[in-house]
């Protein structure tokens, strides 16, 4: 009998450590296939089909979960006789639900699978009724069986990176680890934290692992630890490690910036330019916010770390805000946006609020009027404090900070409008964005040129001379190291 793991990326770049680990611990007939959303679904399914497999098992996200759905039901239509499988977190939390609303999916597997899977595969080898905890299959229209949540108690008992058949290291892809489960936290729109709290991998067996991405080269490994200092102690000794014994490998790590001390901080401050990067989640500096959805900061802590961490220069920070949480109006949030930028991170995210199944947010989304999306990724659409057409707004501020502040394309010139203070953070990408409705730059491709030609049209219009020709500088600094090709623009040549 032969199992055929299936993950659909969100990009060609990424990688999926889950249908990799069950593969390996499954072993015998079982493979792994990546593919991603932006694939032609009917290249996806002529692969699929071509493996023949017995059974189809699906790892499910928000990101694609209608994908998923749209490829099984078109296996089971082109082979009957295939078992189709979902698991993940986007079906965990409604495994009962699922079944009874699709009728193409004869299983959905609740939890982490490297421990189940072996054994849910060898019943259906036998032709039997597969019921076991974690596992919700079909009686005809019914759905039946166990619907908790599984864990792998003894993450040492995993198979190590690239043990699965078939894994072969392709240096144009990013690599995804994880030397913990759980969350220590209970934010309440994340899951993370009601899955039987934080299981640690043995520090020799991380540093173990890690070895096996740097003998084959990899030029990036992401820990997907949902807090990877929560654990102080544990945290510095990889980090530790990292430093001193991965070679040309770099990491990426998601942090609590406020659980940060000076011993860390140090320690990164030694690290070479470019070995990590930090992820900080800050969602939010509304203290009423913060306490309303269970997320403990200390944000005077964390806005310190941040500055030393960029003062010294030597890491990527990447700091992230979330838009429609509760109490929060466009007024507010706004100042969550000022203050955060003004650390000048070297990435700011601005993201919005999903309510996600079996989060404390789903429960209790109707007392804080928290209206999402019935479809992924469930997004946000109004609250009892932001107005859909003001999230939207947003939306149109994410898309120019992520061209303009994200990509580093205008980060200097924009930076002498808030550090002088012409306008606050805030204000400057709304008026820029009020810009781009009035003269047509919305809703259509614009070409790296001509989000210059824009911003020179911008300052003609809202600065007076003397901070033109100051900003026209520092855009001619900014086009330079952009490196566009073609005629300079006529205010930039004036610079020189």
């Amino acid at each position: 009998m032969k199992t055929v793991l299936c993950a659909v990326n969100s990009s060609y770049v990424h990688t999926n450590p889950a249908v990799r680990s069950i593969a390996a611990a499954v072993g015998g007939n079982a493979v792994f296939c990546e593919f991603n959303i932006n694939q032609m679904a009917s290249d996806v399914l002529r692969a699929l089909l071509l493996q023949e497999g017995d059974v189809y098992a699906f790892s499910c996200y928000i990101w694609n979960i209608a994908y998923v759905l749209r490829l099984a039901e078109d296996i089971k239509k082109a082979e009957p006789e295939a078992v189709i499988t979902l698991g993940g977190p986007e079906v965990s939390f409604r495994a009962k639900s699922v079944i009874e609303q699709y009728w193409f999916v004869d299983y959905v597997i609740c939890g982490e699978a490297e421990e189940c899977l072996k054994p849910f595969l060898e019943g259906i080898k036998r032709n039997a009724r597969v019921d076991m905890p974690g596992i919700v299959f079909r009686e005809g229209r019914a759905a039946c069986g166990d619907d908790a949540y599984q864990v792998v108690s003894n993450l040492d008992t995993l198979p190590s990176p690239f043990a699965a058949v078939g894994d072969e290291y392709d240096e144009n892809k990013i690599y995804y680890y994880e030397s913990s489960r759980g969350c220590p936290f209970s934010c309440a729109y994340c899951l993370s934290g009601d899955c039987m709290g934080v299981r640690e991998k043995s520090l020799e067996h991380v540093f173990d692992e890690l070895q096996i991405f740097v003998k084959k080269g990899v030029k990036l490994v992401k820990f997907v630890d949902r807090t990877f200092n929560a654990n102080k102690t544990r945290a510095k000794k990889i980090v530790e490690y990292v430093i001193g014994k991965t070679e040309n490998t770099s990491f990426h790590f998601e942090v609590a910036l406020d659980l940060m001390d000076d011993e860390l901080l140090c320690l990164l401050a030694s690290a070479p330019t470019g070995k990590i990067q930090l992820e900080g989640g800050v969602q939010t500096t509304n203290k009423r916010t913060l306490d309303a959805v269970a997320r403990k900061t200390d944000l005077s802590r964390l806005k310190e770390n941040a500055k030393a961490i960029l003062k010294a220069g030597n890491i990527h920070l990447h700091l992230d805000l979330i838009a429609g949480l509760p109490y929060e109006s466009m007024e507010r949030f706004a100042l969550s946006f000022d203050e955060i930028y003004e650390l000048y991170p070297d990435a700011l995210q601005l993201g919005f609020l999903k309510v996600l199944h079996g989060t404390k947010l789903e429960q209790q989304a109707g007392g804080w009027g928290v209206i999402s999306r019935s479809y992924p990724p469930y997004e946000v659409i109004r609250t009892k404090d932001i107005s859909a057409r003001e999230l939207l707004y947003l939306k149109g501020i994410e898309e120019l900070l992520n061209r303009y502040y994200n990509t580093g394309r205008a980060k200097y010139s924009l930076q002498y409008l808030t550090q002088e203070q012409i306008f606050s953070p805030f204000e400057l990408y709304a008026k820029l964005y009020d810009f781009c409705v009035r003269n047509d730059y919305t809703g259509r491709p614009v070409s790296a040129r001509n989000q210059f030609v824009l911003l020179i049209e911008f300052a003609k219009e809202t600065l007076c001379r003397t901070e033109q020709n100051v900003f026209l500088k520092r855009l001619r600094t900014d086009y330079d190291r952009t490196k566009i090709k073609g005629i300079i623009p006529r205010e930039l040549q004036e610079t020189d």
